[in-house]
């Protein structure tokens, strides 16, 4: 039964993506001369990722923490890190946005090439020059009034669990002045096992209270990054235990 489950998704997701990517292109192509900050791009992606969750007849999708966004305003977003769904999963933030992604990300097929569409920031590992040309494109992001979302993980966990933060999100808050927003996701990691796709599954988005710029201002990085990865780890250990009780158990021992 469940190898049928996910013969039928993945065959409905390819089906629906070649139907939607064109779409996407199409817009792209009518809007990008105008449309300096790519919103209606962000839109059609926002329709198309929340369709990867609805295809699906055993997925369940539970946002929390809407009322901790303020409208009109823009945020450095930071998440934890679980799957390549993170991407389209958080599209239930209810505001424009942008992706840093790592370079190497961008050589995807199809994938790759929305990033691009979209006006993401690409990064690339262990170059200060790339870095510095990252921080200056998300600065005018952010001084427009679009967000921008960081996996200050950097990589995506290997457990399930929170893994330590790197500084970069905090040092772009800092600099750019604005509000850092703690989103905590869970689901992605183990939306596909072995048996194929998980079924039923529910994914959790919970969105915490932004750290204002002045506390973020005020705060040392290091402070401010080992502040933000134990909120966000507790909060994930409170919402999937089930990721932490190998952990806890070999501690107790």
């Amino acid at each position: 039964m469940n190898r049928l489950r996910t013969i039928y998704y993945l065959t409905v997701l390819s089906l629906f993506t070649v139907v939607i990517f064109s779409v996407f292109a199409a817009v792209w192509l009518l809007t990008v001369l105008f449309d300096r900050d790519r919103v209606v791009c962000h839109h059609v992606s926002r329709f198309w990722s929340m369709m990867i969750y609805r295809l699906s007849p055993w997925w369940k999708v539970e946002v929390t923490g809407l009322e901790n966004v303020i409208y009109g305003r823009s945020y450095v977003v930071v998440s934890n890190h679980q799957a390549m769904l993170d991407i389209p999963l958080l599209y239930v933030l209810p505001f424009n946005f942008k992706w840093v992604s790592k370079r190497e990300v961008y050589k995807i097929p199809v994938f790759g090439w929305v990033l691009w569409m979209h006006g993401d920031v690409a990064i690339e590992r262990g170059a200060s020059a790339a870095a510095k040309a990252m921080m200056t494109k998300c600065e005018a992001y952010l001084r427009c009034g679009v967000s921008v979302i960081m996996f200050p993980e950097g990589t995506r966990t290997k457990t399930g669990q929170v893994n330590a933060f790197k500084e970069g999100a905090m040092r772009l808050a800092q600099e750019s002045g604005v509000d850092i927003l703690p989103v905590v996701i869970d689901g992605t990691y183990d939306a596909f096992d072995r048996s194929g796709i998980a079924a039923p599954h529910t994914f959790r988005v919970r969105i915490l209270p932004a750290i204002g710029a002045n506390e973020v201002s005020c705060t040392s990085t290091r402070e401010l990054r080992d502040t933000l990865n134990t909120l966000m780890c507790d909060t994930h250990k409170e919402i999937a235990p089930r990721h932490y009780r190998k952990k806890d158990q070999s501690v107790g021992e």
